[in-house]
């Protein structure tokens, strides 16, 4: 079993980040190679902070170091143009765990305290270099000072949040929220990284026609938007116009190709036949000038995003534009806006929105967050991860897989006491495994087993390893069971290998989880090493199971053993227990 402590790969990826940026503007010190490079990696680390959250140049971020002896624990210090000053403290742990030293925050902790009270005499020479910088901004009436912990670990401990509690507690009693203390772990730091590389806000002027209204509780607006329109910005877009939908274009379907069709034959009929378009937005404003009948409303809408109608969009832009000039068509397009509204209030609009059309399951998956953070992840290894299906998937590739693929690969990695109903799920249902509540029966079993297979522990790495181990396993198992055959005394009532392993081929990755533990390695692909092992496994597992399933006469076909609970805990138990006696034999 593999016990080697994991690198998270959000590290691999920071730190091919920090290389790319800071190489060349940032030289590490020390009298050895992994010293020069531990002190490099510090440093660029503050800077990616500032450049990141404080928004300056990679050369200001550079030059804000103050790196040093009697640095009085502060690492690097910048100002912004709103009298902001940014006090970062810096620690790389190259394992991506851990926390930073308490003596190290404690010394921060004094040497903020000393920076605002105006110790200069306790600094070194660089800080004292931008005193008058620092007090200008702390005599400003407006000073804000932002007090970071960055770090490439986990979770800092209750006495290193104390002392940030302490130094709060101590500047904020005459002016709240006059000083903000942070900790920026690997997670924070990640989210950093994640935001700097996402695509920019989609800002546009639209007309809309016949609009209307409503302020309370929040705001929308609706009216009637040219075709032509919707296809400009489908263009303009593409997949990130609808980057907050449950679904991206499908393409060639039954429904969408009635939309073509209505599109060709009666477009002026088309705002009649259609559901419309929703739209979510962070602000809309309407411009001048203003029509008091409102028949034409020009609005700035800025953070588009379409939440439900992208078939309806991509039908439309499936259509070359010069066509809306010969047959114009309108469409119903509702503008929700989330200024002002509750956490949570988009999804809920995008998810009820939603269920008034066919929707499987599997398509909410794409309202969660954290299938978006895993997905920016693997994209930054090289590796397409895709939770939105729509007309241009790629196929199932060496760098690219899916949340629908890799659902049942994770059904097969749970232990838990209820692992026969994820098992048989992953066999024979598994958009079962999308189930949450809400949109299955409060009876059914799974009705939690979204949160279960998709867990908040899970990692890109280990979705990718585990994604390659199944294609592995499920590969090398099919491949077997087209060439098995059974002897030709074969038992009358007994059950034939190919069939054993064809439908048992889920319980033979769900042991194969268990007993190599693969899954937690801590490389991004499966070596050739590990390919080896798990070759020998299947065989030896493969066996085992024939075996242990041809000694019990069934009296029912193969499919039935495996979809049935009770016969699963069997198979497991028996199995399991084989494999331990073949391991003996072979000691």
């Amino acid at each position: 079993m593999s016990s080697a402590p994991t690198r998270p790969l959000e590290l691999d990826l920071l730190c091919q980040k920090l290389d790319s940026d800071y190489s060349s503007l940032i030289i590490g010190t020390g009298t050895t190679p992994e010293s020069r490079r531990s002190n490099f990696m510090s440093k660029a680390i503050a800077a990616f902070v500032i450049n990141t959250a404080a928004g300056a140049s990679l050369e200001a971020a550079v030059a804000a170091s103050i790196d040093g002896g009697l640095d009085h624990g502060i690492d690097s210090v910048f100002v912004t143009s709103d009298q902001t000053i940014w006090l970062i403290q810096s620690k790389y742990k190259d394992s991506g765990s851990g926390e930073p030293d308490l003596g190290d925050v404690s010394k921060f902790r004094d040497g903020v305290t000393d920076l605002i009270c105006g110790h200069w005499g306790r600094f070194n020479y660089a800080l004292q270099s931008r005193r008058s910088e620092i007090t200008a901004a702390l005599n400003s009436g407006v000073c804000k000072v932002r007090v970071i912990l960055a770090y490439t670990g986990t979770a800092i401990s209750d006495d290193r949040r104390n002392l940030f509690a302490d130094l709060e507690r101590a500047f904020n009693q005459t002016t709240p929220a006059f000083l903000r203390c942070q900790a920026f772990g690997l997670t924070s730091l990640h989210d950093l990284h994640l935001d700097s590389s996402s695509a920019q806000t989609i800002e546009e002027t639209l007309i809309l026609k016949d609009y209307g209204h409503t302020q309370e509780p929040y705001r929308a607006f609706y009216g009637r938007i040219e075709a032509k329109r919707l296809a400009e910005l489908w263009h303009a877009y593409q997949d990130r116009l609808v980057d907050r939908n449950i679904r991206r274009f499908k393409g060639t379907t039954t429904v969408n190709k009635g939309l073509s069709e209505t599109l060709e034959n009666e477009a002026e009929h088309f705002f009649y036949f259609n559901n419309g378009v929703t739209f979510l937005c962070q602000s809309i404003d309407e411009l001048h000038p203003r029509d008091p009948h409102r028949g034409n409303g020009k609005f700035r809408v800025r953070g588009i995003s379409i939440i439900n109608g992208a078939q309806t969009v991509g039908a439309i832009a499936r259509q070359p534009l010069a066509h809306y000039d010969v047959k114009p068509a309108t469409v119903m397009a509702t503008f929700v806006c989330l200024d002002n509204t509750p956490d949570g209030f988009g999804d809920q609009v995008t998810q009820s929105r939603n269920r008034q059309n066919a929707v499987d399951m599997e398509d909410f998956a794409a309202l969660d967050e954290r299938q978006t953070m895993w997905q920016q992840t693997l994209k930054m290894a090289g590796i397409e991860y895709i939770v939105k299906h729509g007309q241009d998937d790629p196929s199932s590739l060496n760098s690219c897989f899916s949340a629908r693929e890799l659902a049942p690969y994770l059904a097969c990695t749970i232990t838990s006491n209820d692992w026969p109903d994820y098992l048989i799920a992953a066999k024979s249902d598994k958009k079962k495994l999308f189930g949450r509540d809400g949109l299955v029966a409060t009876s059914d079993p799974l009705r939690h087993a979204y949160d279960h297979v998709f867990p908040d522990s899970l990692t890109a790495k280990k979705m990718w390893r585990i994604t390659q181990i199944g294609r592995m396993v499920i590969q090398k198992i099919r491949d077997r069971s087209r060439a098995e055959t059974d002897p030709s005394n074969f038992s009358t009532g007994t059950l034939p290998a190919k069939e054993i392993l064809r439908e048992g081929v889920w319980m033979i990755l769900h042991i194969i989880f268990i007993r190599l533990q693969l899954q937690n390695g801590s490389d991004l692909y499966i070596n050739s090493e590990e390919d080896n092992r798990l070759s020998l496994e299947v065989d030896l597992v493969a066996n085992c199971m024939i075996q242990v399933i041809q000694a019990i006469q069934w009296n029912k076909q193969a499919r039935s053993v495996f979809e049935n609970k009770t016969d699963c805990g069997t198979v497991k138990n028996r199995l399991m227990a084989a494999l331990v006696q073949q391991s003996h034999r072979g000691n």
